[in-house]
């Protein structure tokens, strides 16, 4: 403990007479003939223990996210990750006449596949983006309700993929990916479109006809995860032809992605080798250890960092407690983890409230009550030792220190709940048996003696 500073009483008594009704912890102070003769103190604590763990969810909702996370990231402290995404394009609009938009004198050129990333990536982008598009046998469907897990396998036509890909791509929009699907098929659509065909009538004639496509990395080789946006379109099917008379004009017709309530991540993470390898069936929580004095948040494949204080209770026992000022909980990123390019720390984390049964309860408030208080991390570019993420948790641990029976109550500090998570950056933070990078809750205590 370390004192701040040193008040004389009679200066502060108008503070305290306020401030005790609501937030005191010894209810019986003493006012008396020796008045004068107390003082006030803040007093620095930062010997609270926290304790952090990594808990594993066994599955998590990945539908109707409307982002695609497509690649493969192979890391020695989360496991090997393996992206991709099933979708389902719809039909175009066509804003004239069939028989004038396309005459008996069009040609059919191409079918072909665009995906424009959308800037976000993680893992190593020097080496191919190899992946591979195969057609669905059966339409996606829901898992449990309106749900479709990460989990979730996609039925797949014992046919050869429809396409594949491989080259190294910038991850930024003005890039894009282009594949050209088989001649045959896209013969075949232009056809059916052009002669009215029933199957290309409606949206559901169409889906019954084509169920959708998995994209999937095509190769078991680590290299990185992209993201494309579905929002925008990122991602279509573009049919090309062209009209021959008078002149050559080039045209196309676009199927962009549909039912987005059954388009899902198939997000599948193999931790084998990793400290949250289960060691017995069913295992879900992991705990650092002097070995390993680290815990790990990556939302985006299911880790959340979980933060209790066992111990914070004790410090009601300081004879002098009057009132809790400040509570603030400092994460340092363990140096050597993350770059800033590769392996980037996660943009931002915000707590979240949870209890022995790990579930996610709402998050903390900012200073205005109004938003969520999410925090980037400060990064020490200089010497990495004081990289961190600072969070205000004043309310929160007030409220453990009037409540008895807390003490299995702790926070999860995340990027995104995993159901709409749309990154898959990782922290490897520093526990308590990590001297170097030591997570820790400060707290500043008013007493009086």
């Amino acid at each position: 403990m370390r004192i701040h500073k040193r008040v004389p009483f009679i200066l502060t008594y108008c503070f305290l007479f306020t401030s005790l009704l609501s937030s005191c912890y010894k209810k019986d102070v003493q006012v008396g003939d020796e008045l004068a003769e107390s003082h006030t103190r803040i007093i620095t604590v930062d010997t609270v223990s926290v304790q952090l763990s990594s808990y594993v969810l066994d599955s998590f909702t990945t539908n109707n996210n409307e982002f695609s996370l497509i690649g493969n990231f192979f890391d020695s402290y989360t496991g090997k990750t393996t992206a991709g995404t099933i979708i389902q394009p719809g039909l175009p609009v066509i804003s004239e006449d069939v028989a004038t938009l396309m005459p008996k004198s069009a040609v059919f050129d191409s079918l072909v596949l665009y995906m424009r990333p959308s800037g976000y990536y993680y893992g190593d982008t020097t080496k191919p983006f190899a992946i591979q598009v195969n057609e669905l046998a059966t339409q996606p469907d829901y898992t449990y309700l309106t749900y479709i897990y990460n989990t979730s396998k996609p039925s797949l036509l014992p046919n050869p993929p429809l396409a594949t890909y491989s080259n190294v791509i910038r991850p930024t929009p003005r890039d894009s990916v282009r594949m050209v699907l088989p001649q045959s098929m896209g013969q075949d659509w232009y056809d059916k479109i052009r002669t009215k065909a029933t199957q290309f009538a409606s949206e559901t004639n169409f889906l019954d006809y084509f169920k959708g496509i998995y994209i999937q990395p095509s190769n078991t080789t680590g290299a990185a995860v992209y993201g494309f946006n579905l929002k925008d379109s990122s991602v279509r099917i573009r049919l090309h032809f062209h009209q021959t008379l008078p002149a050559k004009i080039n045209k196309y017709l676009d199927f962009i992605v549909t039912r987005t309530g059954y388009q899902y991540n198939r997000v599948v993470t193999d931790r084998t080798g990793t400290t949250m390898e289960p060691v017995t069936k069913g295992q879900r929580e992991f705990f650092p250890t002097n070995t390993n004095p680290f815990a790990i948040t990556q939302a985006g494949t299911g880790v959340y960092l979980k933060a209790r204080f066992p111990s914070l209770r004790d410090v009601l026992k300081i004879d002098d407690v009057v009132r809790l000022m400040d509570a603030r909980l400092v994460m340092k990123p363990v140096k050597g983890t993350y770059d800033y390019f590769t392996n980037s720390l996660p943009n931002i984390l915000y707590p979240v409230t949870t209890d022995a049964t790990n579930n996610p309860g709402s998050a903390l408030l900012d200073s205005t009550g109004q938003g969520v208080q999410f925090r980037a991390p400060s990064i020490d570019f200089m010497y990495g030792s004081n990289t961190n993420y600072t969070f205000n948790i004043t309310g929160y641990i007030n409220s453990l220190l009037n409540t008895s029976g807390s003490a299995d109550n702790g926070l999860f500090l995340i990027q995104d709940l995993a159901p709409s998570a749309k990154e898959i950056n990782r922290g490897v933070i520093g526990s308590r048996q990590n001297t170097l990078y030591q997570t820790k809750l400060i707290l500043n205590i008013l007493t009086i003696d």
